[in-house]
């Protein structure tokens, strides 16, 4: 079926018969009108106006004034009879529509189906009557009593990676969104927390766990950049996962954005240049949480427990001090302290911690100690139920 991520040379072509079996395995409208509008070699409109704006394929093909008429021609029909079926009937229907099928669940017609060219056939009549009773599959589907939410998915992919992946695709198409290729995930935090973010729109699964949080899946990230902008037009700290291209990971996408979030949001946020750096660590935290301790307990662990035993101060001059490029006088300025105790202090780093933050190999394992640092604490912070 279109719309599955297979090559297109190898995957089986649609035929009518397949439409519906595709819609109960999760394909979307989208899906659908995709498969007839290249069966027929014409644009082709799926409106249900209870599910919103008609769904057209190819996307544009159609003007808002066509798209428009089709949509007035499905609110006028839908709740009839289909035994008074005036869908059915090219005469009865605007200039756009060639011809056009109504979607029925039940002894109600909900909306049509509609070609908009070529000359009426017994093959072009065949497919808009598959494309219908797909539509209505996937109408059943998306209204039933405890069908699925955005919110649910994403609950459960933030929980942990899904034991039914193929089962996830199907119902995320069912809520609009084609994840069989991957994708990635969004994560939003802070601003003001009695403001609700607009969460439609965009070709994603969204849901807010509770206020001042916004989680968010998506096939590519150019589908969240609309929703990225206006979370942050409200005040809230946005991150984006790089991309997963096994839908099983995605849940460890969620994870990466929220902890990016987290450390975007926090006291300083990410240094200029240091996000890509940031990623990799958070990789190593997903893959072998012990492995990025190593780092820390090799790193500035020593110097965090001086610290706690002495009423010293290692640690935070050595951010300081990273923070303005090696610069001792600008470290000193910022601490407000004489650059003989910046330098005392940087020497009682080396001694604990038995690296140099004068040369550059100690600095750079001493600068990726502190970031480890700043994401276990995030983690531990976000999920306290787990081990430390």
């Amino acid at each position: 079926m279109p719309g599955r991520g297979a090559d297109a040379s190898s995957a089986p072509r649609s035929t009518p018969l397949t439409l519906v079996a595709g819609a109960v395995a999760g394909d979307t409208l989208q899906s659908v009108a995709e498969s007839v509008a290249g069966a027929l070699d014409c644009p082709v409109a799926i409106a249900i106006p209870a599910h919103g704006p008609p769904v057209v394929w190819p996307p544009g093909s159609l003007g808002d004034e066509a798209t428009a008429a089709i949509a007035a021609h499905a609110i006028a029909i839908a709740g009839r009879n289909p035994g008074s079926d005036a869908a059915s009937h090219g005469a009865h229907a605007p200039a756009p529509i060639a011809e056009a099928v109504a979607v029925r669940i039940g002894e109600q017609v909900v909306g049509i189906v509609a070609a908009t060219a070529g000359q009426a056939s017994a093959e072009r009549r065949a497919w808009l009557e598959a494309a219908a009773a797909a539509a209505s599959v996937t109408a059943l589907i998306r209204d039933a009593p405890g069908a699925d939410s955005a919110e649910m998915l994403v609950a459960e992919l933030s929980a942990g990676a899904p034991d039914d992946v193929a089962g996830l695709i199907a119902r995320a198409r069912r809520l609009g969104v084609d994840l069989a290729a991957g994708g990635v995930a969004l994560s939003a935090v802070g601003g003001s927390p009695d403001v609700t973010p607009p969460l439609s729109g965009d070709s994603a699964l969204m849901a807010q766990p509770r206020p001042g949080r916004v989680v968010a899946v998506g096939p590519s990230e150019d589908g969240l950049a609309g929703l990225a902008a206006r979370l942050r037009e409200r005040g809230m700290s946005v991150a984006v996962s790089g991309p997963r291209r096994d839908p099983a990971l995605l849940s460890e996408a969620i994870a990466e954005a929220e902890l990016l979030a987290e450390l975007t949001a926090a006291d300083g946020g990410l240094p200029n240049g240091h996000d890509e750096t940031y990623r990799l660590l958070i990789g190593v935290l997903l893959r072998d949480r012990a492995e990025l301790e190593q780092l820390r307990d090799s790193t500035v662990s020593p110097l965090a427990d001086y610290d706690a035993g002495h009423d010293t101060e290692l640690l935070c001059t050595l951010r300081a001090f990273l923070a303005h490029d090696g610069s001792t006088t600008e470290t000193a300025d910022a601490l407000a302290l004489h650059r003989h105790t910046v330098g005392y202090r940087l020497s009682r780093v080396q001694e604990v911690s038995g690296l140099s933050p004068y040369e550059s190999d100690g600095r750079e394992r001493l600068s990726l100690g502190l970031k480890a640092q700043r994401i276990l604490d995030v983690h531990r912070r976000l999920h306290p139920a787990q081990p430390r």
